[in-house]
């Protein structure tokens, strides 16, 4: 199975998915990018190796959790049928009509966002069981669902309610919440792991989430681990400390040409990763759900927060502000409904 939330925000839709994937065959890495043991569950194997989010056209976006030979057959039937134009609404009817009955054994769960330059906004949950769903809510979560991600609910609907939090932002925030719980808990025995990525549809236009390095530490620094994501090409290179290597994510309905990944192109993708130059700094103790997050206007610039320098072969220096230290090392605030404590930092420079 999988991971995956979809929801609507001002003039957006926004969907987050992991990256872990269920199969038969044994694991080709023995650990994620987070470090997560790519353990044997139920009699199959599960581990991080596939890119669920799919750009259909320019302003629709599709998560998907489930089978995912299935999947890729359903949203190969959608990509065909948006160029004609058709409502997703009837899209979904239609492929519920073409392609079912579906095998009970074989459940494929599909969340699409489209956002068009008038400003309309649609987010669909279609499913193998039940077709498309009529609640038409703003927010849907689906797959392996436990108790870990339920608690993601409360923390994003204050952020909706409220509207305080800018659009641009919204994703990244929303990313290093759920990217926390694989620190915490063991997601893959549950089937969920592995990188946790998002996209957005907004005014007609798909953009992923933007360029993000992740810190992992302990509370006495004597673990650290950078990962570093990036989105080209409808594709996701994701770098790790922890393992030492770059990996490489994809589907093969959004990817723009299928010889896309040659040795240049992954080249360029890692020189571009061990920059650091990146807009965006995730900072996740594996202590408590301590969460920093430092926003970057310029990468150019010297940062005021952190110094980096990747040396290779899983080796880095970092240089941590006095400030950003502090931060680093709060205690854990409770919300007092009923959920997992958590601490969320956000600064900008």
């Amino acid at each position: 199975m999988t991971y995956c939330v979809g929801w609507k925000y001002r003039d957006a839709v926004f969907l987050l998915a992991d990256t872990a994937v269920t199969k038969n065959a044994q694991p080709s890495t023995s650990h994620s990018s987070f470090g997560q043991l790519h353990a044997e569950v139920r009699g199959e194997h599960v581990e991080e190796g596939l890119l669920k989010l799919v750009p259909l056209n320019s302003g629709t976006v599709a998560a998907f959790a489930g089978d995912v030979e299935l999947a890729t057959s359903c949203l190969e039937f959608i990509y065909g049928q948006m160029d004609a134009g058709t409502s997703l609404h009837d899209v979904c009817n239609a492929l519920t009509i073409s392609l079912g009955p579906f095998p009970e054994e074989r459940p494929v769960d599909i969340l699409i966002a489209f956002t068009d330059q008038e400003g309309l906004c649609e987010l669909v949950h279609w499913n193998s069981s039940l077709g498309l769903d009529p609640t038409e809510s703003d927010w849907y979560q689906t797959g392996s669902l436990t108790s870990y991600h339920a608690d993601l609910t409360p923390a994003l609907l204050s952020l909706f309610v409220s509207g305080s939090l800018d659009t641009e932002r919204m994703l990244p925030v929303a990313s290093a919440i759920v990217q926390s719980y694989g620190i915490h808990h063991d997601l893959i025995s549950m089937n969920v792991g592995g990188l946790v990525f998002g996209a957005q549809s907004r005014l007609g236009s798909v953009t992923w989430q933007p360029d993000t390095n992740y810190f992992i530490y302990s509370l006495d620094f004597s673990f650290r681990g950078i990962i570093t994501a990036i989105a080209r090409d409808n594709t996701l290179v994701v770098s790790s400390s922890i393992t030492d290597d770059t990996r490489v994510f994809g589907h093969t309905i959004s990817m723009p040409r299928q010889d896309l990944w040659t040795q240049d192109w992954v080249e360029r993708s890692k020189r571009e990763i061990d920059s650091g130059l990146s807009p965006l700094w995730v900072f996740i103790s594996t202590a408590g759900r301590v969460i920093t997050i430092i926003f970057r206007s310029d990468v150019n610039k010297d940062s005021r927060y952190v110094k980096f320098q990747n040396l290779g072969g899983g080796k880095f220096d970092i240089g941590l502000s006095p400030d950003l230290m502090a931060l680093l090392q709060q205690p854990l605030y409770d919300r007092n409904d009923g959920s997992l404590p958590f601490r969320l930092n956000v600064r900008n420079e």
